[in-house]
């Protein structure tokens, strides 16, 4: 668990194009989100997502994770993907069961919908030692919504978990969000975006900064 923000995990999801690829490394992301549900206007062929990932690498010298974001996805898909793509997480935004979440040589991610901190618990429960990115409920989308909810509701599985924000993070609450319940990560995607998958570079240079700045508090 994070305990403090010097070491805050910032991911920026959806990342379609190299250039905001490339901002997000260079204004202090530590993670950048790669959507491969076919349904998400986010995501690419698997050759147009390797080769940005592979671009990006080549432009970018610093350490970064690269992170496949899959929706209910065979695992024979996902195990294809790692390496055609250069994964480095895996993050997984469906029902999926922990034997299937458990089953990568990756380090992975396992989102959880939020509707109240009893369920989120439980269901938090069933991934032990899996980072949870805490998400709003939607009946249809996974993830990118732009929608919020009460944050508070997740300082219980703070305290216990390592713990990815995500949700309607903003610039203009993230800072606020990190200082009163110090997670393990943030992730943003729509709040920085001018469309879907074409991101506002100002916003996310703005996100990050004030992501961080707590740690100057």
């Amino acid at each position: 668990m994070a305990d403090d923000c010097n070491n805050l995990r910032i991911k920026i999801c959806g990342i379609t194009r190299l250039e905001d690829g490339l901002c997000a490394l260079e204004a202090g992301a530590d993670w950048l989100g790669f959507i491969r549900w076919p349904q998400s206007r986010r995501c690419q062929s698997p050759d147009e997502c390797a080769g940005l990932i592979r671009n990006i690498r080549e432009r970018f010298h610093g350490p970064f994770s690269a992170v496949g974001v899959y929706v209910d996805a065979d695992r024979e898909t996902v195990l294809d993907e790692i390496d055609r793509l250069g994964l480095d997480r895996l993050q997984f935004h469906g029902s999926e069961p922990p034997d299937y979440v458990n089953g990568f040589k990756l380090s992975v991610i396992k989102v959880l919908a939020v509707k109240n901190a009893e369920t989120l618990a439980r269901e938090a429960d069933q991934y032990p030692g899996v980072p949870i990115l805490t998400d709003i409920h939607h009946p249809d989308l996974r993830g990118g919504t732009g929608q919020g909810y009460d944050y508070e509701m997740l300082k219980g599985l703070i305290r216990k978990r390592d713990v990815i924000i995500a949700g309607g993070l903003s610039p203009e609450n993230v800072g606020k969000i990190v200082a009163d319940l110090r997670p393990w990560g943030v992730d943003v995607s729509s709040h920085i975006e001018i469309d879907p998958g074409i991101k506002d570079h100002n916003k996310i240079r703005e996100f990050i900064s004030r992501a961080r700045s707590i740690q100057k508090q």
